[in-house]
């Protein structure tokens, strides 16, 4: 896969975008996937909720991810893993990265591009090569 972090930032050195913004720059393709959340620390009037989807490890729909998040004013750290209906691996990975940054990991390079053309601080994750 290959990914991108975005780090932009407030005027006041604090991450500007949350996981919102990245589900509504991709909308489309959020409602078509099944999401599993893991490792998940947030903040918001849905957090309670999110939690117990990430602790229960429930795989919810796209609609739910977009709705839920809505309520979410900050993710501290998480996991957020889509796949496609019928698909076993995750085509698209974002994670929270202690409140500093966002990674997106995706096989579908229009995605990424998109997300390049949305954010202000973007950069290419380094690509780990396997043994």
């Amino acid at each position: 896969m290959q990914g991108i972090t975005i780090t932009d930032e407030t005027t006041d050195g604090f991450l500007a975008i949350n996981l919102i913004d990245i589900l509504q720059a991709i909308a489309p393709t959020v409602l078509t996937s099944q999401w599993q959340i893991s490792h998940l620390e947030c903040l918001g009037t849905t957090a309670e909720r999110l939690h117990q989807i990430a602790d229960n490890q429930q795989w919810i729909s796209g609609t739910l991810l977009l709705e839920l998040a809505a309520g979410i004013t900050q993710v501290i750290d998480g996991k957020f893993q889509g796949n496609r209906l019928n698909e076993n691996q995750p085509w698209l990975t974002i994670t929270a990265v202690d409140s500093s940054a966002y990674d997106i990991e995706s096989l579908d390079e229009n995605i990424l591009a998109q997300i390049r053309q949305q954010f202000q601080q973007v950069s290419e994750l380094p690509i780990l090569l396997t043994a």
